[in-house]
């Protein structure tokens, strides 16, 4: 009996791990693990050379999932410190005055990890890192990280790291001091990084030190991305451009934007139709976030019902969008992340271009699958285009806005045809979008509707450009009012016709009397 129920467990056993192996488990947002970070600055430099490195440091944080508080020193509260255990000091000011007093009191308390990026290294954290560092006032760079390499950098009151314990990331090569410091240091719990602009390589170099500080070990994926997609877009030349990416082996991402109203329109349905046909290609559908034109429309107020609406007609044309891609202060906003961002698992950050806050707070929702974003024609700066690029450290989608014109769509797809770097495809990452009729997921490249497979269909339909935009109004009354015009027309009529008559005979009568009068004479 003993021996029975021990086969009976063990095929128990089997039969589980069999059905874990072909049926793995979907891992939902909810359980996505994020780490909390606190980062603390004391100026967003407007109008300096460093305007714009902190939307940049977010930017990467949020692309590595981690869920970050913002403050700076003015709105700093005592404390604040003690409940993270990662903390990121932005400090772009010379000046140590700016820092308060609060703030460094918190700081001899705090044993968590710490990342200093720019001026004024706390003393102790210099002293347990081994730091040493020389000052320049003014002076060319050469940054190099991985494959990547940028020169002629001009750069001002810049600190170079000459002595360091820990482990070091890239190089700043000094024109004028002609020497190689590192860029980054990780000693510990402790890292450092003395300069970081946004918009030159700096902005990606820091993205290896977050990494590792962070202590994140997934691999980064590279991906490329379409946008600038809309309905009134060249839809001929975006059909041709899915299917050469398609024979030659290339998926993509097409960042389509949403549409609230007249889905019946012949226009809105050849939008769908291509958009039906990139999914056929190995194109993934992400949907961008509204423009927002004003903070009190009435799209904005209406803003979950209206991407729903756009989301389920998508469904209906068995069309499965994936993410969502906004600006990152979007992640900053209690608004858009409640009615927009939440529908969405997966999103795709832009930098800050157009920023309009509806309810801005300091700290921003996280997405379980987020990527970041770079221009593809900046990759020439850095890398020989011959090369096959390695991944980044985070998830990153390489943006080629969508050509207005058949000469930018063969640059484009020249450039990556030419390319030898392996582009993944982005379905086969776990996504879902949930609305209150439709839940869209895929899971491992297959495209589900409410777990329904879907079947790609790459046949684009004749769609009649016939149509009545303007809807006739319906009448009421109609026989009356007509029986009434012919009513008027006979009456009007019989008048001119007494009246031609009585024309006639005045006539006559004149002409007799004048005729009289004559003979008289």
């Amino acid at each position: 009996m003993f021996n029975r129920y021990k086969m009976g467990t063990s095929l128990l056993l089997l039969v589980n791990l069999l059905i874990f192996i072909c049926f793995p488990q979907i891992t939902s947002a909810t359980q996505a693990e994020t780490t909390p970070v606190l980062v603390v600055y004391d100026s967003l430099a407007n109008g300096t050379p460093f305007e714009g490195n902190i939307d940049a440091v977010q930017r990467i944080l949020a692309s590595l999932n981690a869920q970050v508080t913002i403050t700076s020193y003015d709105k700093y509260e005592a404390g604040m410190l003690a409940k993270f255990n990662k903390v990121i000091n932005i400090s772009n000011l010379e000046d140590v005055s700016h820092s308060p007093e609060m703030f460094k009191r918190d700081m001899k308390g705090y044993f968590g990890d710490y990342m200093h990026i720019g001026y004024q290294l706390p003393p102790y954290v210099q002293q347990e890192m081994g730091i040493e560092v020389q000052k320049q006032a003014t002076d060319t760079l050469k940054i190099s990280i991985g494959q990547f390499t940028q020169g002629s950098i001009i750069a001002s009151n810049i600190s170079f790291t000459t002595k360091f314990n820990g482990t070091s990331y890239g190089t700043i090569f000094s024109e004028n001091g002609k020497a190689s410091y590192p860029y980054g240091v990780i000693h510990g719990k402790n890292a450092y990084i003395p300069y970081m602009l946004k918009g030159n390589l700096s902005e990606l170099a820091a993205s290896f030190v977050l990494k590792d500080w962070l202590h994140v070990t997934s691999t980064g994926k590279n991906f490329v991305l379409l946008n600038e997609i809309y309905p009134f877009s060249d839809l001929d030349l975006l059909n041709e451009a899915a299917d050469r990416l398609y024979s030659a082996g290339i998926p993509f991402i097409a960042s389509v934007q949403p549409v609230f109203s007249n889905f019946q329109f012949p226009a809105m349905q050849r939008y769908l139709e291509t958009l039906k046909h990139i999914q056929s290609r190995n194109g993934s559908i992400v949907v961008n976030a509204p423009v927002v034109a004003s903070t009190i429309s009435p799209d904005i107020a209406g803003l979950k019902a209206q991407l729903s609406s756009f989301l389920d007609a998508l469904a209906e044309y068995e069309i499965v969008p994936l993410g969502i891609g906004s600006e990152l202060y979007w992640t900053y906003d209690q608004h858009y992340s409640e009615y927009g961002l939440s529908i969405f698992d997966s999103g795709i950050l832009y930098d800050n271009r157009n920023i309009r806050y509806h309810t801005q707070r300091n700290n921003s929702s996280v997405f379980h699958s987020a990527m970041y974003t770079i221009n593809g024609k900046d990759l020439n700066k850095y890398i020989n285009s011959n090369k096959s690029l390695n991944p980044l450290p985070m998830n990153t989608a390489f943006v080629y806005p969508f050509p207005i014109n058949r000469q930018e769509m063969e640059a484009t797809l020249d450039t990556l045809l030419k390319s030898w770097t392996t582009f993944a495809d982005y379905k086969n990452e776990e996504h879902s979008v949930r609305t209150e009729k439709n839940e869209l997921t895929s899971h491992r490249g297959h495209l589900q509707i409410n777990g329904q497979p879907i079947a790609l269909n790459n046949t684009i339909a004749e769609i009649d450009s016939d149509h009545t935009y303007v809807q006739e109004v319906k009448k009421s009354f109609t026989t009356l009012f007509s029986v009434q015009n012919n009513i008027f027309i006979v009456l009007i009529v019989t008048t001119l016709l007494i009246f031609m008559v009585f024309l006639i005979i005045g006539y006559r009568l004149y002409k007799r009397k004048f005729t009289h009068q004559e003979r008289s004479l």
